[in-house]
């Protein structure tokens, strides 16, 4: 079963586009050259993405994200790991900053922890350095795992985000209820969706930009979890039409804990 710690929303996505499947039917060698293709691909994702002209982040003052400051996302990892991974037989496979999209277009900055036996994802103070919420969601429960760039429907206003994603889904396939599709209170979204965090297009080595690389996050899912869970290869379907609501929030960067004049938050 789920369970939840008031996390805020997290966004619906439709998605069409040829799936490519990992299941426990194949060998050990053609499970390896499955998951050597996936990563040849986004090699190449990355490479083209490296012209397109609107780099995501590009004119951000990066000096404004409190997790920019020496250790501090260091220390929010380390509280997070002894919060919450406290179950001694759960190995801790990795940990991320990350961009989460909502179920209504807004980025929200999480650290991700990522277990083997769940993932937490996780809303952290960098201002006053104190855990402030989380979700858990065991993988067990995990039935797919998309990677595609993030699009928007072509009668969209939103402008391009040029950015590319992971959607952890749940749901069997079952499309959102009404209810919980145009609620913005709405709870118990049976997807999340991540993008890398502002602060990778601006590390000078990759080694930097690991902690806040969703590619990084998606490479450590498909070695851990390749044969319990189905991974596929599209877009990600971003369904904010008239969002001006959004559109206002992430230009402003405000699901980030930033420097903004002489306040903060």
């Amino acid at each position: 079963m789920l369970d939840h710690n008031q996390l805020d929303e997290v966004n619906s996505v439709n998605f069409e586009a040829a799936t490519l499947r990992i299941t426990n039917k194949v060998d050990d060698n053609n499970d390896k050259n499955t998951r050597d293709d996936l990563s040849t691909d986004k090699n190449e994702i990355k490479k083209d993405n490296a012209h397109v002209v609107s780099i995501p982040y590009k004119n951000i003052d990066v000096h404004t994200f409190f997790s920019d400051r020496d250790e501090v996302v260091e220390r929010a990892i380390k509280e997070c790991r002894e919060t919450l991974a406290t179950d001694q037989n759960d190995e801790i496979i990795g940990t991320w900053l990350l961009t989460e999209i909502s179920l209504w277009d807004t980025e929200k900055e999480r650290v991700v922890l990522l277990t083997k036996n769940a993932l937490y994802t996780i809303k952290y103070d960098f201002i006053s350095l104190k855990l402030l919420e989380f979700d858990r969601v065991p993988m067990i429960e995990v039935d797919t795992i998309a990677y595609g760039e993030l699009e928007y429907p072509k009668t969209s206003i939103a402008p391009k985000r040029n950015m590319f994603g992971v959607k952890i889904m749940w749901n069997k396939g079952k499309p959102l209820s009404l209810d919980k599709k145009w609620n913005p209170f709405a709870k118990r979204i049976p997807w999340i969706t991540f993008t890398s965090h502002p602060l990778y297009w601006h590390k000078s080595t990759s080694e930097e930009q690991k902690r806040f690389d969703v590619d990084d996050f998606h490479d450590a899912l498909m070695t851990h979890f390749n044969i319990q869970c189905e991974f596929t290869k599209e877009q990600i379907i971003i369904e904010n039409y008239l969002g001006l609501g959004a559109i206002l929030h992430n230009r402003n960067s405000l699901g980030f804990f930033k420097v903004r004049g002489k306040v903060s938050f």
